[in-house]
């Protein structure tokens, strides 16, 4: 044999013993696209395998043109595999582990090009410098975008964090951590500011969503099943604003398409009908579109709840369980939706929202495109899917005034439903505004105090009180504290509050000259000291005011304070 020959042989002898080193790193288990590319994390033990075309990148293996695995990569990788499959066995979402697997390309790519180790041992290390890349790449300047790669272009701080917690998270269990890996960079979470939405603003607002919900309404009432089966192309909808617009398609229906008639060339129609009522449906259950569009088609029941209906599976001696919440009169065109849908697909696509793609691709995210044209085309505003989301949180908070009812109408944790989707209202400031004066006014009667908690409005001072302790009088929140008719609240949100009115005074105490005083005590020092006399008694009468106790001084030190003191404690920290 010529030596080429054996050194050729030997290679491939190589590279098949490397391979069958190599663990199964895909992912059987998820569903993909008849054009879609499995995902195989054995890319990332390749130098430049990450940064590679994903359709490319199993030739260039195989090609030899990305050398041989990097076999010390192998215990990270296997590690990283393993929690992403075990999120997807546990009910994480296919599109989850999708942006994770995305996100840790990015990181190998970055540690192939600056040609640092990827193993267990130096990953930490690893990780630091690509948290400093990415704060690098925030502070780039904006005109620089379209001169540089995508890798350098910039960003803003909260998407560079976000990347770095994607992959923090995973690093965190692999390397089984008990502190968060993300602490370690210089990337820092920014909350961003809520500006107050004015009378105009928000009637403008709810004006759009209701004729955008007009339009949603007249189309789906304009392709019924007859139009869709027969209608001659191009086929006119009209709205009930006398506007109109055209629908057609000159691509033939794609062979394989999980359709039950022969809808042909109105495939388009049907994708139309079918947007339109995804869209409505977000709108009336407050559902994220990820979420309604993995729904499956099931034998819905009703049950009334809160002015509408709870929608569950139906399951003959089996525990209810609630998928969505609908309002009443929702339900007659759910179910009409749901026939029509039931007459045009196969019982093998049980997609409550069946789109016909093209490309039979399985990850496809809801883009809304259809009626994005539509809109763009008629000069409307498009209420995209989170907008709808809002809007119809924020009636709701104004309808009940309750953020417990509401975050359960809406599927959120209360915090998710304030932090995220809760938006200021100038007209509710007023009104709240109104209701605040009507309490502290001296001349009328309270029964609530101006501090935490509930008195009679009489002010009356203890028998004990320091000589610089703040006096009773129903204007300061401090003066409450030493006031017979003052009385403290048996609830969580009164400790919550009563912690974040300890926090700010701790701001108005770093904030005192040292010299205003004869002595040290100050009557901010006396209210901190006060208050905390009153959360020490919580936290030592039972466990459960303890467990209160926890969770109010946890959420403050995150800069998560009661809202009666939010704009206050804004203010002292300069986020205003």
């Amino acid at each position: 044999m010529k030596p080429s020959l054996a050194s050729e042989a030997a290679t491939g002898t190589a590279k098949m013993l490397d391979r069958l080193r190599i663990p199964d790193l895909t992912f059987p288990d998820v569903a993909y696209g008849a054009k879609e590319t499995p995902w195989d994390l054995a890319i990332l033990l390749y130098r430049g395998g990450a940064a590679a075309r994903t359709k490319q990148v199993e030739m260039l293996i195989a090609s030899g043109a990305l050398g041989d695995p990097e076999l010390d990569r192998l215990e990270l990788v296997s590690g990283l595999h393993a929690e992403i499959n075990a999120a997807l066995a546990g009910g994480n979402s296919r599109e989850t582990a999708a942006d994770q697997i995305k996100t840790l390309r990015g990181l190998f790519s970055f540690a192939d090009d600056a040609s640092l180790k990827l193993t267990v041992s130096t990953i930490a290390e690893t990780y630091c410098a690509w948290g400093d890349f990415l704060l690098h790449r925030t502070r780039l300047k904006i005109k620089q975008q379209k001169k540089s790669s995508r890798s350098k272009r910039p960003l803003t701080m909260r998407s560079a964090y976000n990347y770095a917690a994607v992959v923090g998270t995973l690093l965190d269990r692999v390397l089984q951590r008990h502190t968060r890996i993300i602490e370690l960079t210089r990337l820092r979470w920014t909350s961003r500011r809520k500006s107050a939405v004015g009378v105009q603003a928000e009637k403008q607002n709810l004006e759009d969503t209701f004729a955008f919900g007009h339009m949603l309404q007249d189309i789906c009432d304009r392709l019924p099943t007859s139009v869709v089966l027969g209608a001659q192309l191009p086929f006119e909808i009209k709205l009930r604003t006398g506007e109109c617009f055209a629908s057609s398609s000159t691509r033939p229906l794609p062979l394989g398409a999980d359709v039950d008639a022969n809808v042909g060339g109105r495939h388009f129609l049907v994708n139309l009908r079918i947007e339109t009522e995804l869209m409505m449906f977000i709108g009336q259950t407050g559902m994220n579109a990820a979420q309604a569009s993995g729904l499956t088609l099931r034998h819905f029941s009703y049950t009334s709840h809160n002015d509408g209906y709870e929608v569950s599976e139906y399951k003959r001696r089996a525990k209810r369980k609630v998928l969505f919440e609908i309002f009443k009169e929702y339900k007659s065109h759910f179910e009409r939706y749901l026939e029509w849908r039931r007459t045009l697909f196969l019982e093998s696509n049980r997609l409550l929202f069946p789109f016909i793609r093209f490309d039979c691709r399985q990850d496809v995210r809801f883009g809304a495109d259809r009626l994005r044209a539509i809109c763009r085309k008629l000069n409307r505003p498009f209420v995209g899917p989170r907008q709808l989301r809002n809007t119809r949180v924020n009636w709701l908070l104004r309808r009940t005034g309750d953020p417990d009812t509401t975050a359960e109408m809406d599927q959120h944790a209360k915090r998710t439903l304030l932090h995220i989707y809760h938006r200021p209202s100038l007209q509710r400031a007023m009104a709240e505004s109104t209701r605040f004066w009507a309490i502290v006014d001296p001349h009328l009667t309270k029964t609530e105090s101006v501090a935490p908690g509930e008195c009679t409005g009489r002010p009356e001072q203890e028998a004990e009180i320091a000589a610089k302790a703040p006096k009773p009088n129903c204007a300061r929140k401090s003066g409450c504290l030493w006031c017979e008719d003052h009385r403290d609240l048996d609830s969580f949100e009164y400790v919550w509050a009563m912690a974040s009115f300890q926090q700010l005074k701790l701001y108005e105490l770093t904030k005192l000259g040292s010299g205003k005083f004869d002595d040290d005590v100050t009557p901010a020092q006396l209210v901190v000291d006060r208050i905390q006399e009153k959360l020490e008694w919580f936290e030592q009468s039972s466990e459960i005011h303890r467990e209160w106790v926890v969770e109010a001084r946890a959420r403050v030190a995150e800069g998560w304070y009661h809202p009666d003191f939010e704009i206050e404690l804004a203010e002292q920290e300069g986020s205003l």
